[in-house]
């Protein structure tokens, strides 16, 4: 059941935007931060660090967008009948948010693969080994998943409008906690994962005192926090009867 819900799905994203964006977007960030870093006198560990900082701030807007066009898409296919008439439709929800992540999953890796080359071939830059920057973007998108399980529940509760300006408020707060304001409460709030743990995983890569400990203690708050928010969902999209609410 599982697998036919990800292959019609799959079907239906190819007529819309999504598809596209996971691979325009990961190609154009990362030739910005590579031709800014071509003349810029910062120092190749910041350089780094701003990237994937800059990449894990905006992955929360981005979330909501995406989530929201799934919504819409559902909608405009006979104001949800599609689900509706479905018997199990915690396996179509959940199939949704597979198939997002299977996309940010195959997006963050490519634009950090183009990064890795990009900083080491071009730039002449080697301050980290390719697996530490492939492990980075995997601990960012890590961070994302509860966040997209969330944003598909709002999207489809109460509209696109709600989605996206989360996603956008949600961006915002994960910047806010890349600074000294969220040194001790962002292992707390997960809108600030996809920002924080790979600047926290980069800082263990450097031998920052501290990057360790700090890593370790936000795994068991991310566990706990990731399995009831799935749990949520899943009841929540069982007993889902279609929303009225559009924008």
């Amino acid at each position: 059941m599982l697998r036919r819900n990800l292959h019609a799905d799959l079907l239906k994203m190819k007529g819309l935007s999504i598809t596209l964006a996971h691979i325009l977007i990961p190609v154009i960030t990362s030739g910005v931060f590579l031709a800014y870093y071509a003349v810029s006198a910062w120092n190749e560990n910041t350089k780094i660090i701003a990237f994937y900082q800059a990449v894990g701030a905006g992955f929360p807007v981005l979330i909501g967008i995406f989530t929201a066009c799934i919504m819409e898409q559902e909608q405009n296919a006979g104001a949800y009948q599609n689900l509706l008439t479905l018997r199990k439709k915690t396996t179509a929800f959940l199939s949704k948010v597979i198939l997002l992540l299977i996309f940010s999953l195959f997006s963050v890796f490519l634009a950090a693969g183009i990064f890795c080359f990009g900083f080491h071939k071009i730039l002449g830059c080697s301050t980290v080994s390719t697996g530490t920057y492939m492990m980075t973007v995997f601990v960012m998108w890590c961070g994302s998943i509860p966040l997209y399980i969330w944003q598909m529940l709002l999207a489809f509760r109460f509209g696109k409008g709600v989605s996206i300006g989360v996603g956008i408020i949600s961006g915002l707060v994960s910047t806010l906690m890349l600074t000294n304001l969220g040194m001790y409460v962002w292992k707390y709030i997960p809108v600030s994962w996809t920002g924080r743990l790979p600047y926290t995983y980069l800082q263990t890569a450097f031998g920052e005192p501290g990057a360790i400990d700090e890593m370790k203690s936000v795994i068991p708050v991310f566990c706990v926090f990731t399995v009831i928010t799935m749990v949520y969902y899943l009841l929540w999209a069982s007993h889902w009867e279609g929303s009225k609410i559009s924008e």
